[in-house]
């Protein structure tokens, strides 16, 4: 491949990613704004109307499950995950890539273990009809939300390493 091509992929891919990075973080802060909303609809209807929604507090963990994952995407594509590198930052240029590579490699392999087990449990689920308590919603929507975003890291991961390779 030339480098003219290799320049239009990796920009690509940073294109693409970012793009999916953003409207994740959209999509985190929409679900958290709405959990405000919720809960200060809540506060009300209970304290000034005495009956408060019985399906607030299952939608607003739902909400929050939608954005710490779509959040966490976000937050893989742009590498600003915690993390205590203080031994890999010391490590000589060569030696610190591979280190990195490798604890990507092993990053992607469990998140996609993960994911597996969640997609089973969202077919599962699926596959039951099964309901949640307060909402009366199909449970394996909100469950959804942790296997879209594992997959969605995993794939962010390998973006990520991809481009540093094509560096």
């Amino acid at each position: 491949m030339t480098e003219t091509h290799t320049s239009a992929l990796t920009g690509f891919i940073n294109w693409l990613c970012d793009g999916i990075a953003y409207a994740c973080l959209v999509i985190a802060a929409l679900s958290l704004l709405c959990i405000v909303a919720i809960n200060g609809a809540n506060v009300v209807a209970r304290y000034f109307f005495g009956s408060p929604f019985s399906w607030a507090e299952e939608l607003m963990l739902f909400l929050m499950i939608l954005g710490v994952f779509t959040g966490a995407v976000a937050v893989t594509w742009r590498n600003l995950h915690i993390r205590i590198d203080t031994l890999v930052e010391r490590l000589p240029p060569t030696v610190r890539r591979v280190v990195s590579v490798i604890a990507t490699l092993a990053s992607v392999a469990i998140l996609t273990i993960v994911m597996v087990a969640s997609f089973r449990l969202v077919s599962l689920l699926q596959s039951m009809e099964q309901v949640s308590d307060a909402l009366h919603a199909p449970s394996w929507i909100p469950q959804s939300f942790l296997t879209i975003g594992l997959a969605l890291m995993a794939l962010m991961m390998l973006a990520k390493l991809a481009v540093s390779f094509r560096r």
